[in-house]
């Protein structure tokens, strides 16, 4: 993960809150690092689908996923 990080404050859950605290005193680590941790592998997993959203689409002989967006859209018909 890149050094550069963006700032996010989020209300969660009692149940996340009590996960992050728990996982927090087993491994000694900050609840907001485990929270980093886990949002950034659930945001690769995403773009992974992503990419292979697009190259199934692509295989079809679709555009793919950027396809249907790309350019203003006043340009379109």
């Amino acid at each position: 993960m890149s050094a550069d990080l963006k700032d996010l404050r989020n209300k969660i859950t009692v149940e996340t809150h009590c996960a992050l605290e728990a996982e927090s005193r087993v491994t000694g680590k900050d609840k907001n690092e485990i929270a980093r941790r886990v949002l950034h592998e659930w945001a690769v997993k995403k773009l992974e689908v992503a990419k292979i959203t697009d190259g199934l689409l692509r295989s079809e002989g679709l555009p793919g996923i950027a396809g249907g967006i790309a350019g203003n859209r006043g340009d379109q018909p």
